[in-house]
C-alpha cells in the first residue's frame, strides 16, 4: 500500500453475532478496516459516522431491516458499494434490494471465498476510481476503442477510464451501477469468452479446496489458444445515448438461456449472475452473432 493510499473502509451489518464476527474476520484478513453494526438502525449510523468504501448488509434485521438502511442510504449517497446477503428463501426480498441499487447479492450461508473475491474486485474498483469532473458546455459525439488481454487485475482501471469518457452526462445515481455493470460484463468475456471457463468450471473452482478460480485463470491465461484471445471494447457516445460494444474471442454461448433478472427465482442461481446484474443497469443489453459481442446502451441525461 502507497503511502498516500488508506485501506478499504467496510462495514458489515448482520444481526446473528456469529455470521457478523465470522464475516469481519475474514475481511480483517485482506488488511482491510472493519466496522461492525447489529441491525439497519446501528449500520446507517455507522455509514453517517464513518463513512464506509463498501457495506456487507442482511436483509431480514430487527428494528430496521437492511432494505430500509439501503433506502436511507442511498438518499445520500450513489458511491458507497452495498452488498446484499440474503437467505436461500427469500428472492424476491433480493430483487427489491437490486432495485434498490444494491451492488451485488450473496447467497447464505456466505462462503469465505465469495468474501475475498468480492473484497479484491471492490477494492480494485475503489483504487482505480478517479475524481470525476462535471463537462461545461455540450460534447455531441465521443469515440474510443480499447483492446484488452485477459489480466483481471487492470479491469478496474479499465472501467475507469470508460466512465471518464461520460462525465457529467450519466445521472450521478447511475454512475456506480453503470461502472460495475461494464466490470462484470468485462470479466465475463474474459472469463467466460476468452479463456473458456464453463459454468460448471467456475462453480467447481469455487467449491473446491484444492484449486480456486485465481488458479484456473493462471492455468488458462498461459495456454494456446486462450493466451492470445482478447477483447475488444468500442465506446461511442451521441446525444442520446452512450454505447458500449465487448466482444470476445471466445467459443460464445446460447445468451436465450440467461435469466430473465424480473424473476425473482432466478437470483438464487450463480449462471448468469453478471449480465443479470448488467441488465438491471443498463437500458439495453443486446447480444450478437454467437454471443461473443455484447452491446450496452444507457441514456443520457437530457438537458432541461
Amino acid at each position: 500500500m502507497g503511502q498516500n493510499e488508506r485501506k478499504m473502509k467496510v462495514l458489515i451489518v448482520e444481526d446473528d453475532t456469529f455470521s457478523r464476527q465470522y464475516m469481519s474476520s475474514l475481511v480483517r484478513l485482506g488488511d482491510y478496516e472493519v466496522l461492525e453494526a447489529r441491525d439497519g438502525a446501528e449500520g446507517l449510523l455507522m455509514f453517517e459516522t464513518h463513512a464506509p468504501d463498501l457495506i456487507f448488509s442482511d436483509i431480514s434485521m430487527p428494528i430496521m431491516d437492511g432494505l430500509e438502511m439501503l433506502e436511507r442510504i442511498r438518499r445520500k449517497s450513489h458511491d458507497t458499494i452495498v452488498v446484499m446477503t440474503t437467505a436461500f428463501g427469500n428472492p424476491e426480498f433480493t430483487l427489491k434490494a437490486l432495485r434498490l441499487r444494491a451492488n451485488d447479492y450473496l447467497v447464505k450461508p456466505v462462503i469465505p471465498k465469495d468474501i475475498i473475491a468480492n473484497l479484491k474486485k471492490y477494492a480494485a474498483v475503489l483504487a482505480a476510481r478517479s475524481v470525476e469532473r462535471e463537462v461545461i458546455g455540450f460534447i455531441l459525439e465521443r469515440y474510443l476503442k480499447l483492446s484488452l488481454d485477459n489480466r483481471l487485475e487492470v479491469l478496474g482501471i479499465v472501467a475507469d477510464r470508460l466512465m471518464q469518457e461520460t462525465e457529467g452526462h450519466i445521472l450521478p445515481a447511475d454512475r456506480m451501477g453503470v461502472r460495475l455493470g461494464l466490470l462484470e460484463i468485462i470479466i465475463n468475456a474474459i472469463e467466460h469468452g476468452n479463456l473458456g471457463i464453463t459454468y460448471c468450471d467456475k462453480t467447481a473452482a469455487i467449491e473446491s479446496k484444492s484449486i480456486d478460480l485465481g488458479d484456473l485463470v493462471a492455468q488458462r491465461t498461459s495456454q494456446e489458444p486462450y493466451r492470445s484471445r482478447r477483447v475488444q471494447i468500442q465506446f461511442q457516445m451521441n446525444a442520446e445515448m452512450c454505447e458500449w460494444v465487448i466482444t470476445d474471442e471466445g467459443e460464445g454461448f446460447d445468451w436465450r438461456s440467461v435469466p430473465d433478472p424480473n424473476d425473482p427465482a432466478n437470483l438464487m442461481s450463480m449462471h448468469g449472475r453478471g449480465i443479470l446484474l448488467a441488465r438491471l443497469n443498463f437500458d439495453e443489453v443486446l447480444f450478437l452473432e454467437r454471443g461473443n459481442k455484447v452491446v450496452l446502451r444507457k441514456k443520457l441525461i437530457q438537458p432541461g
